[in-house]
Order: C-alpha cells, then sequence, then structure tokens
C-alpha cells in the first residue's frame, strides 16, 4: 500500500522549497550585486589613476617646458655676457693702443713666442705705425668682426692671413694674440749686413744663399736696411715695411736690378 501523506505536509513541504528558492535568488541577487559593486570600483579607479596619470603628464611638460626655458635663457644670458665683455675688453686694447699703455698692454697680449717680450721696445714699431695711420683702428675692429662671426678665420700656415690680433679665452678673461711677421731679405751679396730699425741683425740661411730670413717680429712699422760693402765704401738700400695684416712672411727686395 502506498504511504498515505497528508495535506498539511504536502504544504509544508511547497513552502520549504519556495522559502529555498527565494534564499537561492536572493543569494544569486546578492552576488550580483556585489559583482556590480567590484566592477564600478574597479572602473572607478581606472578613471581615477588614469586622471593622476593626466595630471602627472601635464606637471612632466610643464616641468619639462619651464626647464627648457629656463636652459635657453641661462644660454641667452651667458651669450650677452661673453658678447659684453668681448666687446670691453676690445675697447680697453685700443684705449691702451691709443694711450701706449705698455703696462695695460703687458695685460692684455698673449705672445705665442716666449722669446718676444712685451715692452716698450718691442711695442715702438707698432705705436709708430698707428701714429701715422690712424684708420689702422678701422682695420682692427673689421678684423675682430670677422673673428666674432666666423669660426675659422683663417688656415694656419706660414702663406695664411690670419687676424693682426687673435681674439682668445684666457681664464676667465679675453686676451689678444698678436701675429708675428718675419721678412725674407732679397740681398745683393749673401754676406750684405742687414739692419731693421737701426739694429743690426744675424738673417738666417735659407735655400737660396741671397736672401735671409729675419724675425720674428711684433706688429707695426719696420725700417729695413742693407748695407753693401764695396771696397771702402758702403752702400746703403733702404725701405720701409708695414708689418700689419696680410701674410706671416712677407718678401722684402733690396737687391739691385
Amino acid at each position: 500500500m502506498k504511504p498515505h501523506v497528508s495535506l498539511e505536509k504536502t504544504i509544508q513541504g511547497a513552502n520549504q522549497q519556495k522559502r529555498e528558492t527565494k534564499k537561492s535568488a536572493a543569494g544569486d541577487a546578492a552576488a550580483l550585486a556585489r559583482y556590480e559593486q567590484r566592477k564600478q570600483a574597479r572602473l572607478f579607479m581606472r578613471e581615477r589613476r588614469k586622471k593622476y596619470y593626466r595630471i602627472f603628464g601635464y606637471a612632466a611638460l610643464a616641468i619639462a617646458a619651464m626647464w627648457l626655458v629656463g636652459a635657453l635663457l641661462w644660454k641667452g644670458y651667458n651669450a650677452l655676457k661673453n658678447a659684453a665683455s668681448r666687446e670691453i675688453a676690445v675697447m680697453h686694447l685700443e684705449d691702451a693702443l691709443k694711450d701706449k699703455d705698455v703696462a695695460a698692454l703687458q695685460t692684455y697680449l698673449r705672445v705665442s713666442d716666449e722669446t718676444i717680450p712685451i715692452n716698450e721696445k718691442t711695442l715702438a714699431p707698432l705705436f709708430s705705425y698707428l701714429d701715422a695711420h690712424p684708420k689702422a683702428y678701422k682695420t682692427l675692429e673689421r678684423d675682430f668682426d670677422r673673428q666674432r662671426n666666423m669660426k675659422h678665420v683663417y688656415i694656419k700656415g706660414l702663406t695664411s692671413k690670419p687676424p693682426i690680433f687673435t681674439i682668445k679665452v684666457f681664464g676667465d678673461r679675453y686676451v689678444f694674440e698678436p701675429t708675428l711677421y718675419s721678412m725674407n731679405i732679397h740681398l745683393n751679396e749673401p754676406d750684405d749686413e742687414i739692419m731693421i730699425n737701426g739694429e743690426k741683425v744675424k738673417g738666417e740661411p735659407t735655400k737660396d744663399p741671397f736672401v735671409k730670413k729675419v724675425g720674428p717680429y711684433l706688429p707695426g712699422a719696420y725700417t729695413v736696411t742693407v748695407v753693401e760693402a764695396d771696397g771702402e765704401k758702403r752702400k746703403k738700400e733702404t725701405k720701409q715695411v708695414r708689418l700689419f695684416g696680410g701674410a706671416r712672411v712677407y718678401e722684402v727686395d733690396l737687391a739691385k736690378e
């Protein structure tokens, strides 16, 4: 015989099943709600990170721009400062030359050859040339302008045409290196006597026995005299030579035709 199930128990079972179904549905809804909350939280954090990244990126760009502007301003300031210092140094050199201030020129001039001192005697030809040629200061200014505008003013070598005074940096200031000139003296006889500004000098022999090399000398005006012994007579040939610009080596022909 089949067991008899009362109506009351059947109803109770159905109610319990409904409650379990509701609990399951409620649990699913709660899980779904928690999932949505976590999803929204992740989206919120992602957007927040993006916002922070944008802020940091803008800040980095702003800092980089400020650094670049600062670097350009500093570079411009240094360029202006160097240009001003250079122009002041040129003015001081010109003033010292006009005033024949030997002590100041000993500070401003730097000679590559240590055997050539900067003193009143060695500067006298330069002073004489500038006194006789006031426009020479314009030549110096053009020379300085070319050095400022060009990276390489000349090619080193005996046949080159260097600046009369080359501007150089010495420590924390500008100095001027005068070009040292030499002269090839063409003689009538190999043993002719050579005098520069009234002082006897012994020229260096060259490949040509009738040509002697003298120098080096600072820029300036020089009187070159050749004395030829002709028996008891002494014949003189004299020429004024201006060592101011041009090639490092000047050809001075004092040989008779």
